[in-house]
C-alpha cells in the first residue's frame, strides 16, 4: 500500500514539475540612477540572490524572488556612498536587504509585467514592473527597467535638489537549472 501511494505522489507531481523551469542566474546587474541637483547620479548594488521558476507558458505557477545587499551600495563616490548607507537614506545597519518578490506575474504588450511586493529599508510596497525574458536554447535574459519613488520607501526626506524618482535596472543572465 505504501508503494501505491509512493508512486500516486510520484506520478501526481511529474506533470507539476515538468511546468517550472528553474534558472539560475549566470551574471547579474542591478543599477539606479537618480538626480541630484540636476545631475544623474549613477549607481550599483552587488551579490544577488536569486529564485527564479519561471515558465512562459505556465505565468501562475511561475515566480521571481531576489535580495540584494544594501551595504553594496556603489555610486563612484566614497562619501556620496556613505552618505547613501546612513540611517536617513537606506540604513544598511538596520536594514541589511533590498528585498522584491512576485505576487503575480502576467503578459503585458509584447513582454511581461508582474505585480511585485519590494521592501527597502523596513517599507514594503507592491507595484506593477514589467520585464523582458528573451530564451535562447538553455538559456535567457530577464531584464527590468522601472521607476519607484524613493519617498515611499522612507529613503531620505523631501529634497528641493534630489528627485523622489530612482530609475532601476535589473539585468539577469541565466540559464535552466
Amino acid at each position: 500500500m505504501k508503494k501505491i501511494v509512493a508512486i500516486s505522489v510520484l506520478l501526481l507531481s511529474i506533470p507539476v514539475m515538468a511546468l517550472c523551469q528553474t534558472w539560475t542566474p549566470i551574471t547579474s546587474n542591478i543599477s539606479f540612477k537618480v538626480k541630484n541637483a540636476g545631475v544623474s547620479v549613477n549607481g550599483k548594488l552587488s551579490n544577488l540572490r536569486t529564485e527564479i521558476v519561471f515558465n512562459p507558458d505556465k505565468l501562475s505557477s511561475s515566480k521571481l524572488k531576489g535580495s540584494v545587499e544594501s551595504g553594496t551600495l556603489k555610486t563612484g563616490v566614497g562619501m556620496r556612498d556613505k552618505t547613501i548607507k546612513d540611517d536617513h537614506y537606506l540604513d544598511v545597519a538596520g536594514h541589511k536587504l533590498i528585498e522584491i518578490s512576485s505576487v503575480k506575474l502576467y503578459p503585458k504588450n509584447t513582454q511581461y509585467a508582474g505585480l511585485f511586493k519590494i521592501t527597502i529599508k523596513g517599507t514594503t510596497k507592491e507595484m506593477e514592473i514589467p520585464f523582458d525574458f528573451i530564451q535562447f536554447g538553455d538559456q535567457a535574459d530577464f531584464n527590468s527597467t522601472f521607476t519607484l519613488n524613493r519617498r515611499d520607501f522612507n529613503v531620505g526626506g523631501s529634497s528641493m535638489t534630489m528627485s523622489d524618482d530612482v530609475v532601476v535596472t535589473i539585468k539577469i543572465k541565466a540559464r535552466k537549472s
